[in-house]
C-alpha cells in the first residue's frame, strides 16, 4: 500500500506559503500564477493556517469587504494533518471525511509538504494500472501455456 511519502517523491514537497498579513487579493493572484489551489499561512516556524479556491468562492459576494483584508483573517485556522507514514486511502478518508480537498503533511513536527485530493487519486490510478498490466501479463502468459 502506497504511503503519504510515497506521494511526496512522485509530486515534489514544495509548499508555498504567505504571511498571514498578505492581503486576500495578493493570496488569490499567488494562487492563479502558480497555478495551485492552497496557500498555507505561516507567521513564523509553522502554519498558522490555510486559505483555499473554495475559501476564495465562498467570499465572492462580500469581495469588495475582503480584497484587502490579511488572509489571517478569514484563513481556515483549524488545520487538518496527516502523517507522512499514513496510507494513501488514510489520507483520503480524512479528506472526505472532513469534507476538504487539501490535506497538510507532517513529518514529526515538521511540515512535509501540502497534498491534493487530485494527488491522492493520480497516486492511487498509478497504482491501479500497475496491478491491470500485472494482471494482464499473468492472464497472457497462462493462455500461452495453455496454447
Amino acid at each position: 500500500m502506497a504511503t503519504i511519502k510515497t506521494v511526496l517523491e512522485n509530486k515534489g514537497r514544495e509548499i508555498i506559503t504567505v504571511d498571514g498579513n498578505v492581503s486576500v487579493s495578493k493570496a488569490i493572484e499567488i494562487m492563479a500564477s502558480k497555478s495551485i489551489g492552497a496557500l498555507v499561512i505561516q507567521d513564523e516556524k509553522y502554519p498558522d493556517g490555510i486559505i483555499t479556491e473554495r475559501d476564495v468562492l465562498r467570499l465572492w459576494s462580500e469581495k469588495e469587504k475582503v480584497q484587502n483584508a490579511p488572509v489571517k483573517e478569514i484563513m481556515s485556522k483549524n488545520l487538518v494533518v496527516t502523517n507522512i507514514d499514513d496510507t494513501l486511502i488514510d489520507a483520503m478518508a480524512v479528506m472526505i471525511r472532513k469534507k476538504i480537498r487539501h490535506l497538510l503533511v507532517m513529518d514529526g513536527v515538521t511540515v512535509a509538504g501540502l497534498l491534493s485530493i487530485r494527488d491522492l487519486v493520480k497516486e492511487q490510478i498509478k497504482g491501479s494500472e500497475a496491478k491491470i498490466r500485472l494482471l494482464e501479463d499473468f492472464l497472457s502468459s497462462e493462455i500461452s501455456k495453455e496454447l
